[in-house]
């Protein structure tokens, strides 16, 4: 993926953060494999189902509205 920052408007640059932190706190939800993942593992899946998914579709949509990958001149 090639997004240059500067290039995106503020509100692209919101949904791309968003994105990207909901990417980074779904992947670091496995730290708590061991401690709540056994106790509950059908709320601990879904949550990281669902924190995957809103990830994927932000960083999608921030690539939607800045429309593909500008080249830089």
């Amino acid at each position: 993926m090639c997004l240059f920052r500067s290039q995106l408007d503020p509100k692209t640059r919101r949904i791309h953060a968003a994105g990207c932190i909901f990417l980074s706190s779904g992947l670091l939800l496995t730290i708590f494999t061991e401690d709540f993942g056994h106790l509950h593992p059908a709320v601990f899946d879904g949550l990281r189902f669902l924190l995957i998914g809103l990830a994927i579709g932000f960083l999608f949509w921030s690539v939607r509205r800045s429309r593909g990958c500008a080249s830089r001149s």
